[in-house]
């Protein structure tokens, strides 16, 4: 394990460090396991577990990382909890978060309490309390209080309060709202059975 006891900064630059713990952490060409800092910068590297204030990946990946401030370009999660998330020619499977970003990215799935802006950009399910904004964009769900739509912009099931824009989506507001009672049940199925996991 790799510790400042200062508090001070840890570089690691092509080697394999199972814990690192510090202020500041820069991890270069390595392999590292779980990395706690208040400012983390991940490049050209792998980690798995990275807890932070914030949190940059270039071109690097993680398993899971939790972060106030997440930006990840040409990178990837499994899974990410952020307050803002900037995603940039990368991918996740889940995030949670308040605010997200994407540009030419891939997730699986988004659940945010803010707003959430696509652009050239692909995601499976978004669940959000606030706005969504696509441009070029497409996903499989969408649940939001306002969506906004530019040119090429493709849904398969919308759900929202108001749409401004042209939209492509699959379902009528009948089809989509029995599709929604389904889907909402089985998330829910989803979060009770991933609350269970985590205990």
């Amino acid at each position: 394990m790799a510790n400042s006891k200062d508090g001070g900064e840890i570089n690691v630059n092509g080697q394999n460090v199972n814990n690192i713990q510090a202020e500041q952490v820069n991890v270069r060409y390595s392999q590292t396991g779980d990395i706690k800092a208040n400012t983390v910068t991940v490049s050209q590297a792998g980690a798995t577990h990275v807890e932070g204030s914030t949190v940059e990946l270039r071109q690097a990946g993680a398993q899971t990382v939790h972060g106030y401030n997440v930006n990840v370009r040409q990178g990837g999660m499994v899974q990410a909890r952020a307050e803002t998330l900037s995603l940039t020619q990368g991918g996740i499977v889940f995030a949670q978060t308040k605010e997200a970003s994407l540009t030419a990215a891939g997730v699986g799935a988004i659940l945010a309490d803010g707003n959430v802006t696509l652009d050239q950009s692909s995601v499976k399910a978004v669940l959000t309390r606030g706005e969504v904004t696509m441009d070029q964009s497409g996903s499989g769900v969408v649940l939001a209080r306002r969506v906004s739509t530019g040119e090429n912009t493709g849904v398969i099931l919308m759900i929202a309060g108001r749409v401004d824009g042209p939209v492509n989506a699959v379902f009528g507001p009948a089809a989509g709202a029995a599709f929604g009672a389904v889907f909402a049940l089985a998330l829910a199925l989803i979060w009770w059975i991933r609350s269970r996991l985590t205990q």
